[in-house]
């Protein structure tokens, strides 16, 4: 009686410890991609790298529009506000924590608003922020000044910055850095931290090392409900030529877009040839696309993507007007009911307002 008892208590141990490796395993393997995510934005020694100071950030910080409290406030009434709250209704279902947002520019803010449950934001684009600037603010040049301030007065009205303002074609080449500052403090972000980034061989987005060329900056934020999140900006080329070259790149947009994906004001470059890399990445990757006119051809996203539309499309801006792309979304328009409007402006105008098209995997 005695061996079969601790016979039977040894086949149950046998039993329970066979769950629990069978639990751990699903565990982790349904939350490596989550602690892949959130590795690359763990607290390091900041000794050793290429982290900026206090004193450094309150220079860089520094606000130097005499209207910018008042612009701010007009952005959040007429945009945040807005976009939070359609967010909260028709983006509900969305479970993510990492949000990717290809050719952003410096616009920090619409994509917080657009997906506030993030504490993670990753923004690409192909201006630099001077990185210089950055590590030696006292000597940042103030001679585009003036311009930066109109353009920050420009976004507060129309939600968008022009290509040509931002590679200096309007005027004087604004400080790319001092821009994506002036955003943050849109969004009502505090600035904690910031670092220069570098992309390694894996894709990992990390902490630049002194004698590394930097590939971006980080921004640790505390937004303003209080929550600290994280905000990765990264200079790329995302043409098919610029990710060809840097397959590192490629690997870090691979794992970014793997949730949730903002694509806005974007030139229609996606509906290129040469830029089917990126298309094809968001395509294969993407749990949920929200996006405009300007971002993935309706043909691969309607084909990939369970859509809700909101607001009308009739035509592209005129500088697109003869895009076959267009053309195949006003059609797609017109064959497929708009669930509503939208109560906020959204990217480039045209002919029947903003728009918006959301996408859920199928």
């Amino acid at each position: 009686m005695m061996v079969n008892y601790f016979n039977e208590v040894r086949n149950k141990n046998i039993v329970i410890k066979f769950f629990l490796v069978l639990s751990t395993l699903f565990i982790t393997s349904t939350s490596f991609h989550s602690f892949a995510q959130i590795s690359e934005t763990k607290v390091v020694d900041n000794s050793s790298l290429n982290f900026v100071s206090r004193e450094k950030i309150e220079l860089l910080s520094n606000i130097a529009c005499n209207n910018f409290s008042d612009l701010a406030k007009a952005y959040q009434q007429k945009f945040v506000n807005k976009m939070s709250e359609w967010s909260r209704v028709n983006l509900s279902k969305a479970n993510y924590q990492t949000a990717f947002y290809p050719f952003s520019g410096p616009d920090v803010v619409t994509v917080m608003s657009i997906y506030p449950k993030a504490n993670y934001y990753v923004l690409v684009a192909d201006q630099a922020p001077e990185y210089e600037y950055i590590k030696h603010p006292e000597k940042m040049s103030g001679k585009s000044q003036a311009f930066e301030c109109q353009m920050i007065s420009n976004f507060s009205q129309r939600g968008y910055y022009l290509t040509n303002d931002l590679n200096g074609k309007n005027g004087p080449t604004p400080r790319f850095i001092k821009l994506l500052i002036y955003n943050i403090a849109f969004s009502g972000s505090k600035i904690l931290e910031m670092n220069l980034l570098k992309v390694d061989v894996k894709g990992l987005i990390v902490p630049a090392e002194p004698q590394d060329d930097p590939n971006g900056v980080r921004f640790i934020l505390e937004n303003k409900e209080g929550n600290r999140i994280t905000l990765d900006y990264l200079k790329a080329d995302l043409s098919n030529q610029g990710l060809d070259k840097h397959k590192d790149f490629l690997r870090a947009f691979e794992r970014k877009s793997s949730q949730v994906v903002l694509l806005k004001s974007a030139s229609h470059l996606l509906q290129n040839d040469y830029f089917s890399i990126m298309k094809d990445t968001l395509v294969k990757n993407a749990k949920w696309i929200t996006q405009d006119e300007t971002g993935l051809d309706i043909i691969p996203l309607a084909e990939t993507f369970n859509l809700e539309l909101y607001g009308k499309f009739i035509s592209p801006n005129g500088l697109w007007a003869k895009s076959p792309s267009a053309q195949r979304l006003a059609e797609y328009y017109s064959r497929h009911p708009s669930k509503e409007d939208l109560p906020f402006l959204l990217g480039y105008e045209k002919k029947g307002g903003s728009m918006l098209m959301v996408g859920e995997r199928k």
